[in-house]
């Protein structure tokens, strides 16, 4: 069956994770530079880091139910505050500007424009809270490009369980088949959109090779416009 619509991943798909922390970690510094003895950009990117682990925390370092608390959580005991800082005002500062500062990947904007124009329906499906992904989506200025956005918060499937692609085949009114899933994780994107009957594309550079995967790879979303041009 011929491709009718293209699915993605989020983070480290459409978004790079890191270079959005480092933005996120220059705004807070920027907010907070007053209560801070010695203000380091470096020491703050490198808690938030830990802590977010590329999107996907460990679980010892989760000290509360989001990473965005986790994250105000560390950043209150470990950096070298001057005065005192609020928790609940650190955890709201990230659930307001994490969304706000998030840096598009490479070659995503032209690559969504042109899908558009060709007519394929667009969908996002990514693991986290439903707020939190719309809010990137807004960060990026990517809402309107997408005819779904599906998210574990929402629906209560995570990925790599087949449901959630299914769902979002079913929400777009297309057969799975005629679905083709891009993402960064060999697991939860890629297996995944596999198991439920979808094609997929992984977009590596963000975990190690996996050489049991029988699946098309690219290093950068251009790419894939040879790949639909060629099917």
């Amino acid at each position: 069956m011929p491709i009718r619509a293209v699915l993605f991943d989020l983070d480290n798909t459409l978004t790079h994770r890191d270079q959005s922390i480092q933005r996120y970690s220059e705004v807070l510094l920027q907010q907070y530079q007053a209560y801070l003895a010695a203000p380091d950009l470096d020491k703050i990117q490198q808690i938030i880091r830990r802590i977010d682990n590329g999107g996907y925390p460990k679980k010892e370092e989760l000290t509360h139910s989001s990473i965005g608390a986790s994250v105000a959580h560390a950043l209150q005991q470990e950096l070298d505050w001057q005065a005192e800082v609020d928790f609940h005002d650190l955890t709201h500062f990230w659930f307001e500007h994490f969304g706000q500062c998030a840096v598009a990947m490479y070659g995503a904007v032209d690559l969504l424009v042109r899908l558009k124009q060709q007519g394929y329906a667009l969908a996002v499906v990514s693991n986290g809270g439903h707020e939190t992904r719309l809010n990137i989506l807004r960060g990026l200025g990517f809402s309107a490009y997408f005819d779904v956005i599906v998210n574990s918060g929402l629906v209560g499937i995570s990925k790599p369980h087949k449901d959630i692609f299914l769902h979002t085949a079913e929400s777009l009114g297309v057969q799975v088949s005629e679905c083709l899933f891009i993402g960064d994780h060999p697991v939860n994107d890629i297996r995944g959109a596999q198991q439920a009957g979808m094609q997929a594309i992984w977009l590596q550079g963000f975990h190690p090779e996996d050489t049991s995967l029988e699946v098309p790879r690219i290093q950068q979303l251009q790419e894939l416009n040879i790949y639909l041009e060629r099917l």
